[in-house]
């Protein structure tokens, strides 16, 4: 085996027929029917990766069938507006998917006719597919010996063979993709590398794994030291910064005033209520808008958990003289019956105001827009 095992000298070598039987049988009888697996169209397969990553199946399937609904072909979705791709994303996270998304439809409709290339090479040059979603699409797509790992798959592997590499770099990862391709099946590469991924989410979970239920049992090191849960071994663990905002609710007959993001930052493209990292002084926190504005009292606090930030929004209301609208800047009804995406931390507000209404009654005067 490669490199990464030699430590390990694993008590039990993974014998490619047996694991490809033991593994396919059990898949045939717990696979999940999902919407994406209705058949083999690239597009559809090609979606749902990007969706799946880093958020759970039940949470992406509802999402995945509007997104093919709104944006139904490669081309559909290349000659869409991005606020009306992010607007379909909203909820999801990690915009940057959408985006990337996009972006790459538009470079498949310039370069492949709208359809998805069948090498590795290929694929891998489309905007937002990386070596998992590459592997994923050619082996579930196009029925390609190609690796696809992932979170539940470097899981799997870890307590089958109890690796004590962290996998927080990108060489151990190369190593395990390896491995895996010298266990797929040539003639059932999708079938398997969906087996693992499902595996993985079912049985082999990060807590409380089902040992017991698992086709692999036999074979595994992890359990059979009665330490699952200890791997994957972990890695340094990335420290979360915290970023206190200063978010100005300010309303209207019209709506709630939102503001579009630039290109760059944490909101990019989305529309937000506007902000500023918190100054000392609160009332500085809001200079930069292109009118005058007075603030209230801080009337809440609202944190929010990004990767690698929290968010600590106060929540100010605002009064404000406006006869017109600045560029980049709109009213929005409060219950978000809008086109417009905004980010979830910024619906969080939404939400803890809506479902506050005494006190939108209680400082009713100062919300108003003077005219």
């Amino acid at each position: 085996m490669c490199d990464l095992l030699d430590p390990l000298k694993p008590s039990v070598e993974l014998n490619p027929e047996f694991f490809q039987k033991s593994l396919l049988t059990w898949f045939k009888q717990a696979a999940r029917d999902m919407p994406w697996r209705e058949n083999k169209d690239p597009y559809r397969i090609w979606v749902s990766e990007i969706m799946l990553q880093q958020t759970q199946v039940a949470t992406v399937r509802p999402y995945f069938e509007r997104f093919m609904q709104a944006f139904p072909t490669v081309r559909a979705l290349a000659e869409a507006p991005l606020d009306r791709v992010l607007k379909n994303w909203e909820g999801l996270g990690y915009y940057s998917r959408a985006r990337n998304l996009q972006k790459g439809a538009q470079y498949l409709l310039a370069q492949h006719q709208g359809e998805l290339p069948q090498t590795l090479s290929e694929i891998l040059a489309v905007p937002g597919i990386g070596p998992y979603s590459a592997g994923a699409i050619l082996s579930i797509a196009f029925d390609q010996a190609v690796p696809a790992v992932d979170g539940n798959v470097i899981r799997v592997f870890s307590r089958l063979l109890r690796l004590k590499t962290p996998f927080d770099k990108a060489q151990p990862k190369r190593e395990l993709e390896q491995v895996v391709q010298g266990l797929i099946p040539a003639d059932a590469a999708g079938d398997f590398n969906q087996a693992l991924m499902e595996l993985g989410a079912l049985i082999c979970r990060p807590r409380q794994p089902r040992c017991l239920e698992c086709p692999m049992q036999d074979l595994c090191q992890a359990a059979a030291n009665g330490n699952p849960e200890a791997y994957p071994v972990k890695g340094k663990k990335t420290k979360v910064k915290t970023v206190p905002m200063a978010v100005l609710f300010l309303q209207s007959p019209q709506g709630v005033l939102l503001q579009q993001q630039g290109a760059k930052g944490i909101f990019r493209d989305l529309w937000c209520l506007p902000w500023s990292e918190m100054p000392l002084d609160a009332a500085a926190a809001f200079e930069a808008l292109p009118f005058s504005v007075e603030i209230s009292p801080q009337l809440t606090e609202i944190e929010h958990v990004l990767t690698h930030r929290r968010l600590q929004m106060r929540v100010f209301l605002g009064q404000a003289k406006l006869k017109s609208l600045p560029e980049g800047f709109v009213w929005a009804p409060l219950d978000q019956a809008h086109g417009y995406a905004i980010p979830v931390a910024h619906q969080k507000i939404f939400r803890f105001l809506v479902a506050h209404p005494l006190l939108l009654d209680l400082y009713g005067a100062d919300l108003s827009i003077e005219s």
